[in-house]
């Protein structure tokens, strides 16, 4: 029993500090309906990472914006609950927005590094 529990809690331990240096910058709620959504990030990133928790989510495009200036990437990626998808961007990007076109229905969440 107790191996069994120390098992469960390195899981969650490893679970936990998957995220410890990625900075979430939004939870978002993917409807049925293709939309297009405005994300202040405000800081500079060479990654950023897209991670499903409820449903199925597409994530097709992201724009990333640096001022007046925006660099498109074609993400086009369906997650379903628990993938994880990452997209390098090459260079680090001061990054002050991303607008990204997503579909549902889903929830999921995006870190940037």
């Amino acid at each position: 029993m107790k191996t069994w529990m120390a098992m469960a809690a390195v899981l969650a331990l490893g679970a936990t500090t998957a995220w410890a240096d990625w900075h979430v910058v939004a939870d978002v709620t993917a409807t049925e309906k293709s939309e297009a959504r405005e994300i202040a990030v405000n800081r500079s990133i060479q990654k950023v990472r897209f991670e499903c928790k409820s449903g199925s989510v597409i994530v097709m495009t992201m724009w990333v914006r640096e001022g007046a200036a925006k660099t498109e990437y074609r993400v086009a990626r369906q997650l379903a609950p628990g993938e994880k998808y990452d997209v390098e961007l090459g260079q680090t990007r001061n990054a002050t927005a991303f607008r990204i076109s997503d579909k549902g229905p889903g929830r999921y969440k995006i870190g940037v590094r």
